[in-house]
């Protein structure tokens, strides 16, 4: 990118931001309901879902991403603009939700779940289309120097309204419990947030680099191989993903702690689906003030403390006696996902080397498939097989993610980002 196109892109950049961001407030809302959820994982198992489905959740939201992924860069990676893909995708992603919730009051008991897995996966899917072009929009409507400053702001405002929306469900789950009813004005609410804040993209501004325009090649198969072929080659980018693992091992600690707390330390539902993720993100609002506004740290470093947090967090979950514990857990849990989240975009991005990276996103998620999914679905069937030890399978789960937080950690201190 040339100095003259990055004047251009620093022009808009308080416009670009308050566009990102207004579209993360709307979506912040929804997303206590939907993914890293506390309320979800209760939520199935009061409509009579197993450990398996619950385990599921992240695996299918991970195949979903994974799949279409791969769509999203073949229909995207040739474009240099690529808003109004965005914008779509985001729609579509929202529909299934509204859907779910519409359905759910007229749905006999024993469908409900399915009913659910049918929804919830096609949800994926649309997540898939869009999170690598999301992901890559958000940085290329930036200049390198301002990009995490800007993403930055856009996390702190989704973690922000993250923190409300998880209150909400606190509000909402204490004074009319799981009822059916709630339940689906929850989800029609989810949805109809997302949809509307889709929208919010059409201020943004794209400034395409210096000599670049809607020509260059589309993929093909043999393109997107050739991609795969670089990224495999790319030894530092290949540690980063390595490391990255912890992300999948965290999921599943938040996929299956809250009804931990609920089941066997006699901890409140209400306080598990509200006020357990209503931590997580107001450590994530700290942190990403901390690492992404005032960008203190390296890069390595903040990936270091992301590991970290998240290993002591998981260890004190297996050995938490009440609620503070449980909240000390989540927060620190909080300052990992909230460094990942901010922190991954200008990693990849770096590591990468390329103006768009688009195929970075798209085929390290199909790279990563085995742990995303495998991880949370292994942990859901070994807790459904081994259930007669009551939380000592819970326990036994617990540790094992713990070693692989503790292996990622490892891994994270031996990369190398070239700072």
């Amino acid at each position: 990118m040339d100095s003259e196109s990055e004047y251009s892109i620093d022009h808009y950049f308080w416009r670009n931001t308050f566009s990102i961001s207004s579209v993360e407030l709307c979506w912040g809302l929804a997303i206590p309901v939907l993914f890293e959820s506390t309320f979800l994982q209760i939520f199935l198992r009061e409509i009579g879902a197993s450990n398996l489905i619950v385990g599921l959740i992240p695996a299918i939201l991970s195949m979903g991403i994974m799949l279409f992924s791969l769509m999203s860069a073949y229909l995207t990676s040739h474009l240099e603009r690529k808003k109004m893909w965005v914008i779509l995708s985001h729609i579509f992603a929202s529909l299934p939700l509204i859907l779910f919730g519409a359905m759910l009051t007229f749905t006999p008991s024993g469908y409900r779940v399915a009913l659910f897995l049918v929804c919830y996966s096609t949800f994926s899917l649309m997540l898939g289309l869009t999170v690598p072009m999301w992901q890559n929009f958000t940085v290329m409507i930036f200049s390198p120097g301002k990009a995490l400053r800007g993403i930055s702001i856009m996390i702190a405002i989704q973690i922000t309204t993250r923190l409300i929306g998880g209150l909400t469900l606190f509000k909402v789950v204490e004074k009319y419990s799981f009822s059916t009813g709630s339940a689906s004005i929850i989800f029609i609410s989810a949805g109809l947030l997302c949809f509307a804040g889709s929208f919010f993209f059409l201020p943004a501004k794209e400034v395409p680099a210096a000599g670049e325009g809607d020509n260059r090649k589309r993929h093909s198969i043999h393109s997107i191989i050739e991609s795969a072929g670089d990224i495999i080659h790319n030894r530092r980018y290949i540690t980063y993903m390595a490391g990255s693992i912890e992300i999948y091992a965290t999921t599943t600690v938040i996929a299956f702690y809250a009804n931990y707390a609920v089941e066997w330390r006699g901890i409140e539902k209400s306080s598990a689906a509200g006020l357990f993720v209503s931590s997580i993100y107001l450590a994530g609002i700290f942190i990403n003030i901390l690492i992404g506004w005032l960008d203190l740290f390296r890069l390595k470093t903040k990936f270091l403390i992301a590991r970290g947090a998240a290993l002591c967090g998981t260890i004190i979950i297996m050995f938490a006696p009440g609620l503070l514990q449980f909240l000390t857990a989540s927060f620190l849990i909080g300052i990992s996902r909230g460094i990942n989240q901010s922190a991954h975009v200008h990693a990849v991005k770096k590591l990468s080397g390329l103006h768009d990276a688009t195929d970075y996103f798209a085929i390290s998620l199909l790279f990563l498939f085995p742990f995303s999914a495998g991880i949370p679905f292994v942990s859901g069937m070994f807790l459904d097989i081994t259930r007669e030890y009551g939380d000592t399978s819970y326990i036994i789960m617990f540790s094992a993610l713990a070693l692989i937080q503790a292996g990622s950690l490892l891994i994270t201190a031996k990369s190398d980002f070239g700072e």
